[in-house]
């Protein structure tokens, strides 16, 4: 019996030693796991909110046709409608998935947008994540004009940790630079799975992203032919140096700036925020930081000697311009404010001398030799899971306050509602007050109502013969039937 236990465990480890064997390729599922608990997505209060009387009522097939209806009849539908449709879309077929766009779209564009709930956002991420279908939001997330999706921290941290499962780190590093974008990284939980996702994409990807630059790249205009377009938008000769990147690896830089910003006082965060100071070409402030690290390293924050290297291949890969472009008004292009703000040539190479002569001294500072990404997997595993109790709470709570908000704004639009229906019912009634009054007084305003008649356009002749029970004549001739005219 023992000597078959022990052939067992030994083929078992023989399997384990094989890297195409099943037992490895289980190793390989159970590593790549979701970094958040599947208790973090709080499944139950999310179902628990959809069997609310408000909802579980909803045909999904028919409020998307009557959502349609409203948009083609008045222009607009509510944002309470809306709201209540998003919640529903888990409902909608994936080739229907057009449709939701297409309404998403006409609401943005509609007057009611400004009154837009959170809870829609939160509620189309939610359906495109039950539907499988993550992929197609990203473009709808990075095109917030037409769109207006703008996911709160849950919304955040559901998908950085959906990406991250499938090992789809490209599209977790977009959801992250749409946290920066939004210019929002204090939720912890959405802060920790953003540095994983970077910390790995620049593991994998570090050649490609800081290959060397060797293309100025500048923006052309085609001199082929003249075309006179419809100017779309003011040109801006100032770059804001946020939604105005369009840059890749600038755009990844700025990420793990405020990563690093916004984390803990640690090394782990000091050494993102110098990598991403490096990455977005700031380099004036990156080497401030270098200069007082190297001035007094006990009372400065110390970082993984990594980042060394990280800086080295950044300025290597600084794009340059050769110009400034300047262009007649009408003729400038979007890209040119992004081209201009870059660093010259001549700056360029003053930071790599700079560099290079700090290069020794900082070698000579204490400076971390273990593995940055391993010590980031451990600071992002560890912080997730004592954070993880305060977020399920936290969003247990959003869950009830959007339940809330939802029936206030149902009792406001049936107020709204029933006071416009009351309007209708008094304009109806005033105006056949009014008619009759015109009636009763015809005789005394005759002159008046003729020259109204007459600023219409139609001649007096053309009115028609009035009713006896509308008809008032003048004194003597009542009961007999005659025309209005002079």
């Amino acid at each position: 019996m023992a000597a078959t236990i022990s052939r067992h465990v030994f083929s078992k480890m023989k399997d384990l030693s094989c890297p195409n064997s099943n037992l490895w390729k289980v190793a390989k599922v159970i590593q790549k796991r979701c970094l958040l608990s599947p208790a973090f997505s709080c499944n139950k209060e999310w179902e628990s909110r959809l069997s609310e009387p408000v909802l579980s009522k909803i045909n999904t097939d028919v409020l998307m046709s009557q959502l349609f209806i409203q948009f083609e009849k008045n222009g607009a539908a509510t944002a309470v409608d809306m709201e209540a449709f998003s919640s529903k879309i888990a409902d909608v077929h994936a080739t229907q998935l057009y449709l939701v766009e297409t309404l998403l779209q006409k609401f943005r564009k509609c007057s009611q947008a400004v009154s837009a709930i959170e809870s829609m956002s939160h509620g189309v991420i939610r359906g495109y994540l039950q539907l499988n279908q993550a992929e197609r939001l990203l473009p709808i997330l990075q095109d917030k004009l037409n769109y207006g999706i703008f996911p709160d921290d849950t919304s955040f941290c559901l998908l950085l940790d959906h990406f991250i499962e499938k090992g789809d780190l490209e599209s977790a590093v977009k959801i992250s630079i749409e946290m920066m974008l939004q210019d929002d990284m204090t939720h912890n939980a959405g802060r920790l799975l953003a540095l994983y996702a970077c910390s790995k994409y620049l593991e994998e990807n570090k050649e490609s992203l800081l290959a060397a630059f060797t293309d100025d790249n500048k923006p052309q205009l085609d001199d082929d032919e003249d075309d006179y377009v419809v100017q779309r938008f003011i040109p801006m000769h100032n770059f804001d140096d946020h939604f105005d990147i369009t840059d890749e690896k600038r755009l990844f830089g700025r990420t793990l700036d405020l990563i690093g910003r916004h984390g803990t006082d640690c090394p782990i965060h000091q050494s993102y925020l110098l990598i991403g100071l490096a990455l977005h070409e700031d380099f004036d402030k990156l080497f401030g930081l270098l200069e007082a690290h190297i001035e007094n390293p006990e009372n400065c924050q110390q970082f993984y000697r990594e980042v060394l290297q990280v800086i080295e291949l950044s300025l290597a890969a600084c794009r340059f311009k050769t110009e400034t472009i300047v262009r007649e008004p009408g003729s400038e292009l979007k890209e040119d404010s992004e081209y201009n703000a870059r660093h010259s040539l001549e700056e360029k190479e003053s930071y790599i001398a700079k560099y290079q002569d700090m290069k020794a001294k900082l070698d000579e500072t204490p400076l971390i030799d273990e593995n940055l990404l391993s010590d980031t997997q451990e600071l992002v595993t560890k912080g997730l899971q004592d954070s993880l109790q305060a977020d399920i709470q936290a969003y247990r709570d959003q869950l009830n306050t959007w339940s809330e908000i939802r029936k206030q704004n149902i009792k406001l639009q049936e107020r709204a509602f029933s006071l416009k229906g009351k309007q209708q019912l008094l304009d109806e009634k005033i105006k056949e007050l009014t008619e009759k009054e015109e009636l009763l007084n015809y005789f005394e305003k005759q002159n008046e109502i003729s020259l109204a008649l007459l600023r219409t356009g139609k001649p007096v002749e053309e009115v028609g013969e009035v009713d006896d029970t509308e008809y008032v004549a003048e004194p003597g001739k009542r009961g007999k039937k005659g025309k209005l005219g002079v």
